[in-house]
């Protein structure tokens, strides 16, 4: 035998061999888990009050980026979810935000609208990712494999929609009238997966009669969750009170949208997600690996209303790993080593303004909301929004007191974190374009709790070197959909859309810092410390699955890396 002959047989033999161990490792089914509104602090708070197959799962079991966090600035619900399906920036995705406003309509554009959307018998419908800027894993995985199928599932549509990609088989999410999951004519929707809608449905008005009332569920014992929780009976009054779930232990659950404000909203997803893998045959050992996305909404629904301090989030979280663990096991039995699961979540959340300050921290509310329909003048306006009119107005020589009409002001709409200009009224008054952004972004940098304003003209411009605040709003940031100024606020503000609850939304540790955690076929177990961001686990994936996905900025987490 040769020399060269030795050396082409030895080359196949090791191609054939790293080919093996690929296919071993490529599982048939990959599910990636968001948890609406779960900052890694809870991670670390509730941790001894962990079942032993939920979260210590991927703690103890599997990777964990303990450092992981979002690097852009608008940490909102949309834009994340389009980040962990596609691996991309908002700037790049083109999701700034959950709306932005469209200046050519004068109107908001909710980032998953598209009114040619129509519904799935009589339901559903008005959406799709339409407004989605880039590709997905799942559509690199769908080019790869024609086979291959990709689901998004949520409560929420954009969690669903954004996740799934551009070419995903189906989308569903849940709409409490029917009540149910739907979906819309965009999908693929055939007979398999109509008579699974229907079938599934029929049984949730059975779920939420059979969830009644929400109690503690006694995971965290009394004199534990005193220490783990801020929640006196005197700062309830800051809680939101929604219809049919009340503010304190024991929650009535009067009705199928209020059961989605619990922790039981939950069960709706899970228990649709393993009906889905079952009547469409995923992860079957066919040679073309599926995807399934998965958001669990009710955290975020009920994190808004009753704050992470609260005993309600500290009963969500331990009630949630329940959840967690169930609907792992259940994929373990079914799948053995053959999947993937990757968790993460799409932000965390700020205190209620009004109990972080009874922890002695700075917080407050800025109220920057745009005037209701009967709104005349600028003494009806927010603080926030009538202290800036009126000190752009004297910073430009112009005449403005309470009694000045709205339609003179020069903001013409908010939605957050961006300021859209009344360019009708700029040109009126014959101002320079660029001097009434400048003199807006300094005025703003004034307001209470804002930490920071940009222009687009700023944004725009070449900066190879920014700061990390600017970094993190250049990559939020789009000149087609953003605003024409762009603020972000302290930790422990947020934007004021009322006297009680909480949000997020901001570049601040308390929102951007969030699980990334893998178990399963192809990853190395351990806790790690390096930097990591939700967007690495398209490319992470795609590794797995043999498809080129996620941006530019992304890497294939060490856990998977060669």
């Amino acid at each position: 035998m040769t020399r060269n002959l030795r050396t082409i047989l030895a080359t196949m033999i090791l191609f054939l061999a790293a080919f093996s161990l690929l296919a071993a490792d490529r599982p048939d089914l990959v599910v990636v888990i968001s948890i609406d509104q779960f900052p890694y602090s809870y991670i670390e708070r509730f941790q001894p009050y962990f079942s032993d197959g939920g979260f210590n799962r991927f703690l103890k079991k599997g990777a964990d980026f303990q450092k992981a966090r979002y690097t852009y600035a608008t940490t909102y619900t949309g834009p994340a979810h389009a980040a962990i399906g596609t691996g991309r920036v908002p700037s790049a995705s083109g999701i700034i935000g959950n709306s932005w406003f469209d200046r050519v309509a004068g109107s908001r554009e909710y980032c998953v609208a598209d009114a040619r959307a129509t519904p799935v018998d009589k339901l559903g419908g008005g959406m799709s990712p339409l407004n989605l800027a880039s590709d997905s894993l799942g559509d690199r995985l769908q080019e790869k494999y024609p086979g291959a199928k990709v689901f998004g599932v949520s409560i929420k549509d954009r969690a669903a929609i954004l996740m799934a990609g551009r070419k995903a088989t189906a989308a569903f999410w849940y709409d409490a009238g029917g009540p149910g999951f739907v979906s819309s004519s965009y999908y693929r929707i055939d007979e398999t997966l109509r008579q699974l809608l229907a079938g599934y449905n029929h049984a949730v008005p059975d779920y939420v009669k059979a969830h009644p009332v929400w109690e503690q569920s006694g995971f965290i014992p009394a004199a534990d969750l005193e220490r783990l929780t801020h929640d006196p009976e005197k700062l309830r009054q800051y809680k939101t009170q929604r219809e049919g779930v009340g503010v304190a232990f024991p929650h009535p659950i009067k009705g199928a949208e209020a059961l989605t404000y619990t922790p039981f909203g939950n069960g709706l997803v899970f228990g649709f997600v393993e009906q889905l893998i079952d009547a469409e045959h995923l992860g079957t050992d066919d040679g073309q690996p599926d995807l399934v996305y998965l958001s669990l909404s009710s955290p975020d629904y009920l994190g808004h209303s009753f704050g992470p301090d609260s005993l309600e989030v500290a009963d969500t979280v331990v009630r949630t790993d329940r959840d967690l663990a169930s609907f792992l096991d259940h994929l373990e039995q079914k799948f053995g080593k053959r999947v993937t699961v990757a968790l993460t979540a799409d932000h965390g959340v700020q205190s209620i303004p009004e109990v972080a300050k009874d922890m002695g921290r700075d917080a407050g509310r800025l109220d920057m909301r745009d005037p209701g329909a009967n709104v005349r003048t600028f003494a009806e306006l927010g603080d926030g929004r009538r202290q800036l009119e009126k000190t752009v107005a004297k910073k430009l020589g112009l005449h403005a007191t309470d009694k000045t009409p709205i339609e003179h002001g020069l903001i013409l709409a908010f939605e957050e974190p961006g300021l859209y200009l009344n360019w009708v009224r700029i040109r009126e008054l014959k101002l320079s374009g660029e001097l009434v952004k400048r003199v807006v972004r300094d005025a703003a940098r004034t307001l209470p709790g804002v930490s920071g304003a940009f222009t687009d003209s700023e944004l725009l411009s070449m900066n190879r070197d920014p700061a990390e605040l600017e970094a993190a709003v250049r990559r939020s940031f789009r000149a087609d959909r953003s605003g024409d100024v762009l603020v972000t606020l302290r930790p422990g503000w947020i934007w004021s859309y009322g006297p009680t609850g909480t949000t997020h939304g901001q570049p601040v540790e308390a929102d951007q810092h969030v699980p990334v955690m893998l178990w399963g076929a192809g990853g190395k177990p351990g806790a790690y410390e390096n930097e990591a961001a939700p967007t690495d686990l398209a490319r992470t994936l795609g590794s797995l699955l043999g498809v080129q996905a996620g941006g530019p900025d992304t890497q294939v987490l060490p856990c998977v890396s060669p």
